[in-house]
């Protein structure tokens, strides 16, 4: 079964030779055409311009072939860095267990060996702020901590002191026995390394 592609590039090469038998175009002997009129040059006018579009489609059919080879390729590549991504986190948590077991009641946080350096490092917890309801507690019960910035008349609150002089428990905060509002904190697990 012939497509339609195939058929319209058999159709357009019949009328071209059809074409030249009608407008009795002749070649020398090296093959090379003789336009000997207006009718011809027109015909051949008309062959030139066919070969921009033949250019343009080949053109257009590169580029959606590379972007759907390059999509084919994109989904390829996730799926492979996925999967090598799970043996990875398979051999970490492994390592991970090894890891905290070694180091449990010993003084040392990491384990040198011929291949990498294995170590659990503390993480530090990540607070959140809401400076509105952080400056009002401040300003009655720990104004050393309220500053404000001159460049453009602000009021905060100086967070580094602030972290230096409070109590975590319970995933609250607490300064000087008194619970600060507006601040929450998460407490992060220990970060295990290969390196």
């Amino acid at each position: 079964m012939i497509n339609e592609f195939d058929f319209l590039n058999e159709l357009n090469e019949f009328m071209k030779e059809e074409s030249a038998k009608q407008l009795n175009i002749k070649q020398d002997e090296n093959n090379n055409y003789l336009i000997n009129d207006r009718h011809q040059a027109d015909y051949f006018i008309n062959l030139s311009k066919q070969c921009l579009d033949d250019i343009e489609q080949i053109k257009q059919f590169i580029m959606e072939e590379k972007l759907r080879l390059s999509q084919q390729l994109e989904m390829f590549e996730q799926r492979e860095i996925e999967s090598i991504l799970r043996k990875k986190d398979y051999y970490d948590r492994a390592l991970e267990d090894f890891t905290r077991r070694e180091l449990e009641n010993s003084n040392k946080k990491s384990i040198k060996l011929p291949s990498g350096t294995l170590s659990i490092k503390k993480q530090q917890p990540h607070y959140d702020y809401t400076e509105e309801t952080l400056i009002e507690w401040a300003k009655d019960f720990a104004p050393d901590l309220v500053k404000t910035v001159y460049a453009e008349p602000k009021t905060s609150i100086d967070k580094k002191e602030l972290k230096k002089r409070i109590i975590i428990d319970n995933d609250k905060v607490y300064l000087d026995g008194q619970e600060v509002l507006g601040v929450s904190v998460t407490i992060k697990d220990d970060k295990f390394e290969v390196k």
